[in-house]
């Protein structure tokens, strides 16, 4: 097994178990962070979700506008995911692959979804929050031979953060 993946329900704390992870192991980073961003709410559409690229400064052009949510439910934009797979399939070069988050979203595009899939199928250690649902997608990424699953609830979040930096950290060794 060589990837983590941290999955459970939205706002339980999976990115936060992350952040927690990389900032005690300092590794170097690539991947992305796809986050809801609440400070910029449309009315009639509600708060857009955004692809970030890390180790950019967070910014907000078009063709990484994936969707809206409002009131919990998501209009997805299949486009954006398209036009981005390739940056995700090219993604290396650091000790660590992070991708905050994969959700159901994604499954819009094929493209989107083998790239994730090919980093599964690669050497470099992947860290992932993944969304607890019941959908093709995201169960083939759960269910992937190279992965560890670390399923996180309220209760237990604060006891996951020792075994998945064990974990996190002993990949890295290798």
């Amino acid at each position: 097994m060589r990837h983590a993946l941290v999955v459970g329900p939205p706002g339980v704390g999976k990115s936060t178990l992350i952040r927690r992870v990389v900032e005690e192991l300092h590794p170097s980073l690539c991947g992305f962070l796809t986050q809801k961003e609440p400070n910029l709410v449309d009315p009639e559409l509600g708060s857009p979700v955004y692809f970030h690229p890390l180790g950019e400064p967070k910014s907000y052009p078009p063709n990484h506008l994936l969707g809206h949510c409002k009131n919990r439910c998501p209009q997805v934009y299949p486009d954006a995911f398209h036009g981005l797979a390739p940056q995700v399939a090219a993604m290396g070069g650091g000790q660590l692959l992070v991708m905050d988050e994969i959700g159901f979203m994604e499954a819009c595009s094929p493209a989107f979804c083998q790239a994730i899939l090919a980093h599964l199928d690669g050497e470099a250690p992947v860290l992932a929050a993944v969304k607890d649902m019941d959908r093709p997608f995201l169960n083939q990424v759960r269910q992937h031979p190279n992965a560890q699953v670390f399923s996180i609830t309220r209760e237990n979040r604060d006891q996951l953060f020792v075994p998945i930096l064990a974990f996190v950290k002993a990949q890295l060794e290798e």
